[in-house]
């Protein structure tokens, strides 16, 4: 049952990479399907390229901000934010980071990974999203990708509807192609 839903996000990158614009599609997300929605945002810098870390709680939670070791997902939209963000993870929670290969990890970061369970998926949306002509919508993509792999509780359907509420209408055409592209090879890893 959708209202029993509980999950803690934590969207992470640096100013200019969409993570509140994504974090708006997640609260949405949560409202539409009648769950309570709380969150916060840390900005760093307050430019483009400054640490941005959105927190997103859907469900019956009090505070907004996510404790070190509580997230269920972490949406890392940058190689050196995903360092700083994994403590924010709970045992047994996922990793979507925008990463070529989770190869540039090194060991350290893998054993602590795998001690704490924590499943991480490295996808290139960045690569993705240029391809497309678009490397704004590199946010887009790695949502779609999640859902696609089937490890997020989030149906494509729900995302896709409050994608298209939620985008500017100059955006929409490309958002819509990033979040399929996503979605598609998020399918193509469960294979």
């Amino acid at each position: 049952m959708v209202s029993a839903m509980k999950v803690q996000i934590i969207l992470a990158g640096i100013g200019g990479q969409g993570i509140l614009f994504s974090s708006r599609i997640f609260s949405e997300l949560g409202l539409r399907l009648g769950l309570e929605v709380i969150g916060s945002e840390t900005h760093g810098m307050s430019q483009r390229g400054g640490s941005v870390i959105a927190h997103v709680k859907l469900g019956g939670f009090q505070s907004p901000m996510i404790r070190a070791g509580t997230a269920d997902i972490l949406y890392s939209f940058e190689e050196n934010e995903t360092y700083r963000a994994l403590k924010y993870l709970k045992r047994g929670s996922i990793c979507f980071a925008n990463l070529e290969s989770l190869s540039r990890f090194d060991n350290q970061i893998k054993n602590y990974l795998k001690e704490k369970e924590i499943a991480f998926r490295a996808y290139d949306a960045s690569g993705e999203a240029s391809k497309i002509g678009s490397i704004m919508s590199a946010n887009i993509v790695l949502l779609g990708y999640s859902v696609g792999t089937g490890l997020v509780p989030f149906k494509y359907e729900d995302l896709k509807h409050v994608l298209e509420l939620m985008s500017r209408k100059k955006n929409l055409k490309i958002n819509l192609k990033a979040f399929e592209i996503g979605f598609q090879e998020g399918k193509l890893s469960k294979e």
